[in-house]
C-alpha cells in the first residue's frame, strides 16, 4: 500500500524527537505503539510496524466465542479464509484491523464494527457447520443480525428479513447489546438464535427448494408494504 512520499521533522538537534506526518486514512492507528526499523543500503527505508497484537487477540477471541455459540472446533482464527484490510470494504467480504482495534478497546464497543466482524468471521463459520456453498454469505449476514440486530450491509436485507422471521417462529429474537461484545451474558443470551439460524441454513442445505419458496414470500412481502395491498 502505497502512500507516497512524507517528509521527516525533527523537534531539534539533539533532541531526538522526530515526527512523520501520515494520510488521513492511517488517523485510526493513532496512539499505537510502533516498532521502527531502518533498511540500510542504497535506498534506505524507515519502516514503522504497529503493534496490532491487542488487536490481534480480540478477534481471535471474538473467533472463539463464535465457534463455542455454534458448537464448532476450536481453532485459531481463520485469516486464511477472511483476509483482512485495513479499513472494512464495501462487501463486508473481510476483517478490518479499525474494527479490531475498536473491539480490541475497553467497552462500549460500536455494535456497526462488531457487525462488520461477525459478517466476515461468519463465513468460515457457515462452511465449518456445513452449510452448502450458495448460502454460506446469506448464512454469514445472519450471524451478525442474530448477534447486533442489524443488517451488516444493504445486499443482506433479505437474508436479515428472512432470519427474523425464523426467529421469530421460534419464539427468539435478536440480541441486543454488542456494545459489550466481550461479556459472558451477551454470549449467552445469543446462543440460541445463532444455532437457530445454523439450522435453518443446514435445512436449506438440505432442502434448497425450501430456499425458493422463502424468497418467494420475502418478496411478497415486500411488494405488499410498497403498494400497501
Amino acid at each position: 500500500m502505497d502512500f507516497g512520499t512524507r517528509s521527516i521533522r525533527s523537534a531539534g538537534i539533539g533532541s531526538g524527537s522526530i515526527e512523520v506526518t501520515l494520510p488521513s486514512r492511517l488517523r485510526d492507528l493513532t496512539g499505537l505503539p510502533c516498532r521502527i526499523t531502518l533498511r540500510d543500503g542504497l535506498r534506505p527505508e524507515i519502516v514503522l510496524v504497529p503493534d496490532l497484537r491487542p488487536a490481534r487477540q480480540a478477534l481471535q477471541t471474538l473467533w472463539t466465542r463464535l465457534a463455542l455459540a455454534l458448537e464448532l472446533p476450536q481453532g485459531p482464527l481463520p485469516l486464511a479464509e477472511t483476509g483482512i484490510a485495513l479499513r472494512p470494504d464495501a462487501a463486508l467480504t473481510r476483517l478490518a484491523w479499525t474494527d479490531a482495534l475498536l473491539l480490541a478497546a475497553p467497552p462500549p464497543h460500536a455494535p456497526e464494527a462488531i457487525a462488520r466482524l461477525l459478517r466476515a468471521l461468519g463465513v468460515p463459520a457457515a462452511t465449518q457447520a456445513g452449510i452448502a456453498a450458495e448460502f454460506v454469505d446469506a448464512c454469514a449476514a445472519t450471524f451478525a443480525f442474530a448477534a447486533t440486530a442489524l443488517v451488516p450491509c444493504p445486499e443482506d436485507q433479505e437474508a436479515c428479513d428472512i432470519a427474523a422471521a425464523a426467529l421469530a417462529g421460534a419464539g427468539l429474537a435478536p440480541v441486543q447489546g454488542a456494545e459489550d461484545a466481550g461479556c459472558d451474558s451477551f454470549w449467552v443470551a445469543a446462543m440460541p438464535p445463532l444455532r437457530r439460524l445454523r439450522d435453518l441454513h443446514l435445512d436449506l442445505t438440505a432442502t434448497p427448494s425450501r430456499h425458493a419458496a422463502l424468497r418467494r414470500a420475502w418478496r411478497q412481502g415486500v411488494a405488499l408494504e410498497l403498494t400497501g395491498d
